[in-house]
């Protein structure tokens, strides 16, 4: 079992994974559940507390299509609140089981134990078990090609400023 959480959203027969929805309302949403949450850019945000955890927004589109918790045991209440009201999922970012969202902290408990005493015991399954979606399991790699790109725009623009440099000398 892991600290991080993956929020996420179904249609409503469970099988196909939906965006959460425009960055604005997704980020007024974490806005109105977490106070405190503080915005490092339009796609990540931190809560500064001790037991406090960052989010990651995962952008696609246009549209946000899941949100990625590292830490979150301590506001694990709060998580299923919000995605209770919002109509969201959320998610064990490594085992891929869904929280219950009704009771998060008895479902992490009874997790904790099963862990611990059947570390190889079945569990139920979720649209997110054995098989995350492609947005989720290459996140890294999205990312690595992203600092990619952008060190590539920075060698370029720095390539033509010395060219023009040199042209005027």
């Amino acid at each position: 079992m892991s600290w991080n959480l993956i929020i996420y959203k179904t249609d409503r027969t469970g099988g196909q994974i939906e965006p959460l929805g425009d960055l604005d309302r997704v980020t007024n949403a974490l806005n109105g559940a977490f106070i405190a949450l503080e915005w490092e850019s339009p796609f990540t945000a931190e809560l500064p507390v001790d037991g406090g955890f960052r989010v990651n927004l995962t952008m696609q589109d246009g549209r946000v299509q899941d949100i990625h918790t590292d830490g979150g045991f301590n506001h694990l209440r709060e998580f299923a609140g919000l995605c209770t009201r919002e109509g969201w999922r959320m998610a064990d970012a490594q085992e891929g089981e869904d929280v219950n969202l009704r009771d998060p902290q008895n479902w992490y408990k009874e997790r904790s134990a099963q862990v611990a005493s059947h570390p190889a015991s079945s569990r139920p399954t979720s649209p997110l078990q054995g098989q995350r979606p492609a947005h989720v399991t290459s996140r890294r790699s999205s990312r690595i090609l992203e600092w990619v790109i952008w060190l590539l725009v920075l060698v370029g623009l720095g390539l033509l400023a010395f060219f023009l440099w040199r042209r005027n000398t």
